[in-house]
């Protein structure tokens, strides 16, 4: 059997074929601002991952799940960047966001259901960046 080794630090590795190095833990964030329900949480939350050596988070724009669809997760990620970058934590290169657009268009720009058309794809990515 082989030996499990603890490493003290989390590897990074290149992402596909660009220059960013991501953690090979991406954290997921889909319950803030539904059961974790006050900002400050995902704040401490946060902080404590990127304490742990995460920079690569996933979120979408269905954020938060369960209850309260929309949007939430990713503005308060967005408020969350804007304070730690300015109190000099990080700087905004640091960390990586991926994020998701999905067919049932809930917390997408436009309501209803839509396909992955340039048009729809395109509103969902500015939407993220708001």
């Amino acid at each position: 059997a082989e030996k499990i080794v603890r490493s003290d630090v989390l590897p990074v590795e290149k992402f596909g074929g660009s220059n960013m190095m991501v953690s090979k833990v991406c954290a997921g964030t889909m319950t803030w601002g539904s059961f974790v329900d006050k900002e400050e949480d995902a704040y401490a939350q946060l902080d404590a991952l990127v304490e742990a050596g995460v920079n690569f988070f996933d979120t979408a724009e269905l954020y938060p799940v369960a209850f309260k669809y929309g949007k939430t997760t990713e503005q308060w990620i967005g408020n969350w960047l804007q304070k730690r970058i300015s109190e000099g934590k990080f700087q905004r290169e640091d960390i990586y966001i991926a994020t998701k657009c999905n067919p049932s268009g809930v917390g997408a720009p436009k309501k209803g259901k839509h396909g992955f058309d340039v048009e729809n794809l395109t509103a969902s990515c500015k939407a993220s960046l708001e």
